[in-house]
Order: C-alpha cells, then sequence, then structure tokens
C-alpha cells in the first residue's frame, strides 16, 4: 500500500509537523493535532502528494470549526 510507504510516511510527519508549527494559539485550540493527521493522511490516501495542498487540505475546516 501506497500509504505506508517510508517517504510517504516522511512527507505525512513533515506536513504535519509544519502544519501544527504555522497554526496560532487560538487555531489549535479549535482542532487537535490528530485531527490534522488525519486529514493529511485522507488527501494522501485521496492521491494528494503536493505539499502545499496538503498543508491547505490539513487545516480547511479543521481549525475553523470548534470542537
Amino acid at each position: 500500500m501506497d500509504a505506508l510507504r517510508p517517504e510517504t510516511l516522511r512527507l505525512l510527519k513533515s506536513v504535519l509537523e509544519e502544519t501544527w508549527d504555522t497554526l496560532r494559539p487560538d487555531e489549535r485550540a479549535r482542532t487537535s493535532k490528530a485531527v490534522v493527521a488525519q486529514r493529511i493522511i485522507m488527501a494522501i490516501l485521496a492521491g494528494e502528494h503536493d505539499e502545499a495542498r496538503l498543508r491547505i487540505e490539513a487545516v480547511s475546516g479543521a481549525v475553523t470549526s470548534a470542537l
């Protein structure tokens, strides 16, 4: 499965850390790192591998709605 390849896992980790680090405290308060990771995983499984698009997908909806 492509999602389990080492390079895909490195991409996931990199995008997750970069995305989380760019969130403001109030955005972090409205989501969790697990939710952001889940959104990245879903995008990767859908075939997305562009880091910029993955970061956008990771936060769209996740930080705009309350938990």
